[in-house]
């Protein structure tokens, strides 16, 4: 009988315990449970040319500073000028040929803060030049003091500092003619380099500075390994060092930029290569600092296919709109034939479109296990169509809004546009705390802005293309 009773006992706590625990599953089944329907938004992409800073085409604009000018003269230049350009980015040439032999003058840095407060004010993107030629004779207006270079550097920088928002790169050393860094007495892969370390120390790492050829820019890092990814961001001389090409598919040789003998190990840094030696250098570099500048000479290299070939693997992301006429005409009135939505687009406007970045929103997926998962996982595909990345980096974040309350709010994420590539995409994965949100009908949006200059960054979404979001894709909570 106890043994009947012991059984009993047993078995009627498995019961107890059973019933219980069933109870409590139920509960939590209950209390986690969360249905959760996501349907993505459209993302055709769109051939509209976007208005983005920091690429495309730009014209130049150029003064000289003098002590027989005022600051009210180089105020209302710098308006006019501003106000006649119609692209976002310009390159600005400062001659400062008049001081080539004394210090800059207040007055002369008054005329330059002046200028660059105006483009400032007029939402501009400036590439800055300074030079002391514009006729071809910088060994003749050059100082014949080299310190005397180095001093005027280290006099600009504090003024050049203040516009940090406006001013994103400073094109050569101030020697050559056009200051495009040849046919200059300081021309010595040593001076070179020291003139490069002075600008870097005086110029704030905000700044990208950019150099005639890669083999200056091999020969004053003293490398001939191109920036990686890991090396980035640091505000290093290295990091922030870009290119210029003033001779931009004007030969096979990019008129001197490039030369015919191919690099070997034995090669030093400051070598020039073969073309497609300095391509591949190039494509490595540029996807991490700027390349531009300006084409020339109607030849085959120019030709729309070899065109877009090389700027896109050199990841070019600013051109000269009025250099060369000829090569600028030739695309005009050239037709891009890929089996892409540009197909049909004159070369002209598919140049513009694809200089710089061009993002397309391009999938997104919800991921939620209502048992097992505190957060939804948001997946975002962002494709860049464009020949190069964005080197700034832009702030990106989600709105969601409630449709039955009308409520939203701008949830941070963790995206780095920098990180998209040129002629690539990325995938993002953004947590969405979907556990604290009442039950109902949710959008997610989209918004990308640069924090210099307060502009918001466009995508190629199809009816999207000047909006300030673009849509991700809509959720139910039940």
């Amino acid at each position: 009988m106890k043994k009947e009773h012991s059984a009993r006992f047993y078995i009627l706590r498995f019961l107890i315990c059973a019933a219980l625990a069933c109870g409590a599953f139920f509960y939590a089944f209950t209390l986690r449970r969360l249905n959760l329907a996501y349907t993505p938004s459209e993302t055709a992409e769109s051939s509209t040319l976007l208005s983005n800073p920091y690429c495309g085409f730009y014209k130049i604009s150029g003064y000289t500073l003098s002590d027989d000018h005022s600051e009210a003269d180089a105020s209302q230049w710098s308006k006019k000028a501003c106000k006649d350009d119609p692209y976002p980015l310009i390159l600005l040439e400062i001659n400062l040929k008049n001081y080539s032999n004394m210090d800059l003058s207040s007055t002369a840095l008054q005329q330059l803060n002046r200028i660059l407060t105006e483009c400032s004010k007029a939402g501009k993107q400036l590439i800055l030049r300074f030079l002391y030629d514009w006729d071809g004779k910088a060994r003749e207006t050059e100082p014949t003091d080299f310190f005397r270079i180095k001093n005027h550097i280290s006099q600009l920088g504090p003024v050049v500092n203040k516009y940090t928002d406006s001013v994103y790169i400073i094109q050569g050393l101030l020697i050559g003619n056009n200051g495009e860094m040849h046919d200059s007495n300081y021309e010595n892969i040593d001076q070179i380099r020291q003139l490069a370390e002075a600008m870097a120390a005086a110029v704030s790492p905000e700044i990208y500075l950019a150099v005639r050829t890669p083999a200056q820019l091999r020969g004053i890092l003293r490398t001939k390994t191109p920036l990686a990814s890991s090396q980035t961001g640091d505000g290093s001389l290295a990091s922030r060092l870009g290119l210029f090409n003033d001779g931009m598919l004007g030969s096979v040789y990019d008129l001197g930029t490039y030369d015919d003998t191919p690099l070997t190990s034995s090669s030093t840094p400051g070598e020039k290569g073969s073309r497609s030696d300095e391509l591949i250098y190039q494509y490595k570099l540029c996807q991490y600092v700027p390349n531009g500048g300006e084409v020339t000479v109607d030849n085959e290299y120019n030709d729309l296919e070899n065109a877009i070939a090389d700027l896109a693997t050199m990841h070019v992301s600013y051109l000269n709109a009025e250099h060369d006429p000829e090569v600028l005409s030739k695309w005009k009135n050239s037709v891009y034939t890929g089996s892409d939505i540009f197909s049909g687009v004159n070369g002209f406007d598919y140049m513009s479109a694809h200089l710089g970045y061009r993002y397309r929103l391009k999938t997104s997926s919800l991921a939620f296990r209502s048992l097992l998962d505190d957060t939804a996982r948001l997946y975002l595909t962002i494709e860049n169509t464009g020949f190069s990345s964005a080197y700034r980096t832009f702030e990106t974040t989600l709105v969601l809004k409630n449709e039955n309350t009308g409520e939203s709010e701008d949830l941070e994420t963790n995206i780095d546009n920098t990180s998209i590539a040129g002629n690539d995409e990325s995938i993002f994965r953004l947590e969405l705390d979907v556990r604290s949100l009442k039950k109902g009908t949710y959008t997610l949006e989209l918004k990308m802005t640069d924090p210099a200059t307060k502009t918001v960054i466009h995508f190629a979404n199809t009816g999207y293309e000047t909006s300030d979001t673009i849509p991700v894709g809509t959720f139910t909570l039940s």
